[in-house]
């Protein structure tokens, strides 16, 4: 039967279609019409986005057909660092919850430590180009339209580093030391930083947090965030710990922040590895209606506790990553690994909802625009887990030619083989370049050389061997990229720096090793890999500031020239 025109008007009609879930719809194309169909404006607006996914790819005419469809789990969000490096601008948090809503997911969060304009504490975010209230209600605003709950996300207990690496709140920090007098790395800032859970001006500051921003959001969810308190009873609380247990005194601090979102008209979430992987016997004394938010980014899932939330009967989403923190390119073999099992064990587990992350670790050098095969993967895991579009080749075929532009299906592919060829990290070269931390021991460098020991993990001929991989998926990427028209134009210069940041850290780790072990291996040379991050430094900048405020761009600057400088 031929197929309509892809102008040909489309009518819409609420009605009852046969599925009770709000999200549902029923497309009919037919030789004449097209016509969506749903109990709800939701439905209705979903309906609209495979229409217009099907009319991209029939620029001749589409296909007569009818589809009824809804999705696997009603929550399907997606989660957003802007606090550890990137603060995005407002224009590129809109076109996010563009694509988040093209892509049918409807909760989205934005993880925030002392990156927003809080009225009584500017020493918290001096510098830093907060997130502003009215940017704030901008984006919620842009959100409700699209069906994506905006839910504040702040963290209250563990992660707050900006907070207690100032004059003003030091006092507050779990630790007996005044860090207020360290130089900033990130390392600090990534491990811990967790309030003293028994002072009460604690309970005050999250108190004035909560308050501050609530009334900024539509959503009736507020998640507290708690995790990571790797300090709790470390410090001050060391002698109260042994006797009643760190496991009391997380518990009794999350119920007490919880009482002041409950207080605010809201229902708390919280990151649930404190509780579900070291307390899990005090699940139960969990609040009923919080939800818990249990995240595992392995391939594996070995520290999932979705069993536990389970057996609890507690509400809980189940949170993968898209696996690009600490990357140059996302690890895209992990993630898919880890999003589309985690997806079916939420299922199996009966997860509410499905939560995928995107964090921002150690300066945050990950480009939003590689995220998105991740974010594309999270969203149909979320509606259709048991299709047969979910097979890796078949994903990434399809990422490929619709979100990449690429009419061969293959970019995606050589993207994963290209992260999957790399040994070298950021991490350790951010190590090396940073004022070093005081929780770092001698057993994190290599004997006194000052370099990180995690750049010896791998012998040199295994680092020759990654660098002749990269340089050839390079070439080829390079090629597919000349012909390719991504859906976002910047997406095709974040992935050429990528492989810049690829090739280049692992050029570092070679140079460093042979400065210690000298080997029969041929080395780049040390000049060459100097100007290579000069070259670097210029591309990232450009692509930060396209999507991104200023923030922390000098601090990134400042490990890349620093290399740069030291070869």
């Amino acid at each position: 039967m031929p197929g309509v025109h892809p102008g040909s008007r489309v009518l819409t009609r609420l009605t009852p279609v046969g599925r009770n879930e709000p999200d549902a719809y029923r497309l009919t194309i037919s030789a004449e019409t097209i016509l969506i169909e749903a109990a709800t404006p939701t439905g209705l607006f979903y309906g609209r986005q495979t229409l217009r996914q099907i009319q991209l790819q029939s620029p001749k005419g589409l296909p007569c057909l009818r589809i009824l469809d809804w999705p696997e789990y009603p929550v399907r969000g997606f989660y957003h660092d802007v606090t550890r490096g990137k603060v995005p601008k407002l224009r590129t948090l809109l076109d996010l919850v563009d694509k988040c809503a093209s892509y049918k997911i409807n909760q989205l969060q934005l993880y925030i430590e002392h990156t927003f304009a809080f009225k009584n504490h500017p020493e918290v975010w001096q510098g830093s180009d907060p997130l502003t209230a009215e940017e704030i209600r901008t984006l919620d605003a842009h959100c409700a339209k699209r069906h994506i709950d905006l839910v504040p996300s702040f963290s209250t207990f563990g992660h707050l580093y900006g907070f207690v690496h100032t004059k003003k709140f030091q006092h507050l920090n779990e630790l007996e030391w005044d860090i207020s007098e360290d130089a900033f790395n990130w390392y600090d800032r990534q491990s811990g930083c967790t309030l003293d859970c028994r002072n009460p001006e604690s309970l005050k500051l999250v108190r004035e947090i909560i308050t501050e921003v609530r009334p900024l959001f539509r959503s009736r969810y507020f998640n507290i965030c708690c995790d990571e308190t790797y300090d709790l009873g470390e410090g001050k609380n060391r002698s109260q710990a042994a006797k009643v247990g760190k496991g009391r005194l997380y518990i009794s601090f999350l119920k007490k922040i919880m009482g002041v979102v409950r207080e605010n008209g809201a229902i708390p979430m919280f990151w649930g590895d404190i509780i579900g992987r070291q307390h899990p016997g005090m699940v139960r004394e969990i609040p009923a209606g919080a939800i818990a938010l249990d995240w595992d980014y392995g391939a594996g899932l070995d520290h999932s506790k979705a069993d536990v939330m389970e057996r609890s009967g507690r509400t809980f989403y189940v949170c993968p990553g898209v696996t690009g923190w600490n990357r140059w390119i996302n690890d895209y073999r992990n993630a898919y690994q880890n999003i589309t099992r985690y997806a079916k064990l939420g299922k199996e587990r009966g997860a509410s909802g499905l939560l995928n992350t995107d964090w921002g670790d150690f300066g945050h050098i990950n480009a939003l625009g590689l995220s998105y095969p991740g974010l594309i993967l999270g969203a149909s895991a979320a509606w259709t887990l048991r299709s047969s579009g979910l097979r890796q080749n078949r994903m990434e075929a399809a990422i490929s030619r619709w979100e990449l532009g690429d009419s061969t299906g293959r970019l995606a592919t050589l993207l994963r083989e290209a992260s999957s060829a790399s040994l070298a990290t950021w991490t350790a070269i951010a190590i090396w370049q940073q004022p070093r931390s005081r929780k770092m021991t001698a057993e994190w460098f290599y004997k006194d050389t000052g370099i990180p020991a995690d750049v010896f993990k791998n012998s040199s001929r295994k680092h020759a061997a990654a660098l002749r991989r990269i340089l050839a998926s390079t070439a080829k990427i390079t090629t597919v990229l000349a012909r390719a028209k991504p859906q976002d134009p910047w997406v095709a210069d974040e992935i050429r720096t990528g492989l810049l940041g690829l090739r280049v850290q692992e050029e570092i780790f070679l140079l460093l090793q042979a400065r210690v072990r000298p080997g029969r291996i041929s080395l780049p040379v040390s000049r060459d890999v100097a100007r290579r991050l000069r070259k670097l430094d210029t591309r990232l900048q450009r692509e930060w500031l396209r999507r991104n405020k200023r923030n922390e761009y000098p601090r990134i600057r400042a490990v890349l020239l620093g290399a740069a400088a030291t070869l």
